[in-house]
């Protein structure tokens, strides 16, 4: 039993949001897998989202283009918190061989985000079942956008999503193929990193490819920025830090017996500290200076700020330790070690307001097979659909401690 104030809850259990939502969750997310949209073009992934909120009650407006944002109002009054889905696919050929696998040619959900969906709106329909037993409000947040910087948090936070009702607490969720179904990831403060990109052109001196010494060969100069760059973190950043630069795209050159006039790079620098992101932003642009000084080219050199850390709150992620352990036991929380460096758009939430993001397992069963499972953004990554009544379950459990009460 829960118990605060003078409400007494009942805690929700794996059993339960199974026998009640299992195959509609089962459902859900192969639709939702089957049917993927890029960022900024979900329009049928949100007529569908639509059609579940009418069909469950509850009341939403539509904003930032393609998102959504549903109201779910408590049997009396109380705080306001927020769970948020994205709903957005990559540019990706599936490869899975799955029965539902993707409908449309190049594109997939290859990071979870119908899994997302799906568990948001699982929770949505569990929290309706028990509205007289909690106060307040719970905003769920459909998101499109969040593959696609600027992303689509920004624009719906400007359209006064955190706003009447205030918001005064968050969650949002991340499937990971390395954690077991019923198991969660937490960890307090920066749970993911800083995202920066940088676009650079290395502009050289064509010629002979057998007369280099009279040209200015990009691709030699492209070659070097590698290497250095990887050198920048080896030796540049302290070895109690974190960061990464990842060179993502590099095109260059016309022929095998011409040097290249210009060789076009760009990548990312992932950092969890702000003063190791601004001394990568500046030993690039020192780095690119010297390169092009002794090859005698030049270059141009663009470095764009990204999403910024997402950052846990203890009082937060405590909440969802609590909920976890209550309804799965406490081998269901697994304490992470550190961040990934990957990065969400749900970080300027969690700038707003003290907000919570879980790595939620939705890994194969096997350990064996999870140390071997396929990352976000991969042709054949996979969500284990068993995980889905794991993830509702903690949800709601979380929802409702939090908003017992009401007021």
């Amino acid at each position: 039993m829960g118990k605060r104030g003078t409400t007494e809850v009942n805690h929700v259990t794996a059993d339960v949001v199974e026998q009640k939502l299992g195959t509609y969750l089962n459902e859900t997310f192969r639709h939702l897998h089957r049917n993927p949209e890029l960022s900024g073009s979900e329009f049928a992934t949100q007529a569908f989202v639509k059609g579940e909120l009418e069909r469950l009650g509850i009341p939403y407006q539509v904003m930032a283009g393609t998102g959504l944002c549903a109201e779910l109002r408590g049997g009396r009054p109380g705080k306001t918190i927020l769970l948020r889905a994205d709903i957005d696919a990559l540019p990706i050929n599936e490869a899975t061989g799955l029965p539902y696998a993707s409908q449309t040619d190049g594109v997939m959900h290859a990071c979870g985000h119908d899994a997302h969906t799906t568990a948001v709106l699982g929770t949505a329909a569990m929290l309706l079942e028990r509205r007289e037993e909690w106060g307040g409000t719970v905003k769920l947040m459909f998101q499109p956008s969040e593959e696609k910087h600027p992303g689509g948090a920004k624009p719906m936070i400007a359209e006064g999503l955190l706003e009447n009702p205030q918001v005064n607490a968050a969650i949002g969720i991340h499937t990971n193929p390395y954690l077991a179904p019923g198991t969660f990831g937490l960890k307090d403060g920066a749970i993911l990193a800083n995202a920066d990109r940088f676009y650079i052109h290395l502009i050289g001196k064509g010629g002979h490819a057998a007369a280099p010494h009279e040209g200015a060969d990009a691709i030699a100069m492209a070659g070097q920025l590698i290497v250095s760059l990887q050198n920048l973190v080896a030796r540049q950043v302290s070895p109690f830090d974190n960061a990464v630069v990842t060179i993502g795209e590099i095109k260059g050159g016309y022929a095998p017996n011409t040097l290249a006039d210009r060789v076009y790079l760009a990548g990312t620098v992932r950092t969890v500290n702000p003063d190791t992101q601004v001394l990568m932003e500046e030993k690039i642009g020192k780095t690119l200076q010297g390169i092009a000084d002794l090859w005698g080219g030049s270059f141009t050199y663009d470095y764009v700020r990204g999403y910024p850390i997402t950052w846990n709150d203890k009082a937060m992620t405590d909440l969802v330790r609590q909920a976890a352990g209550l309804c799965l036991g406490k081998e269901s929380v697994i304490e992470l070690p550190h961040g990934y460096m990957s990065a969400d758009d749900f970080a300027y939430i969690a700038k707003a307001v003290p907000s919570v993001f879980i790595e939620w397992g939705t890994g194969d069963w096997s350990e064996e097979a999870r140390r071997s499972a396929a990352a976000w953004h991969n042709s054949t990554f996979q969500v284990n659909p068993d995980a889905l009544k794991y993830g509702v379950t903690v949800l709601t459990q979380t929802i409702l401690n939090y908003l017992q009460g009401g007021e």
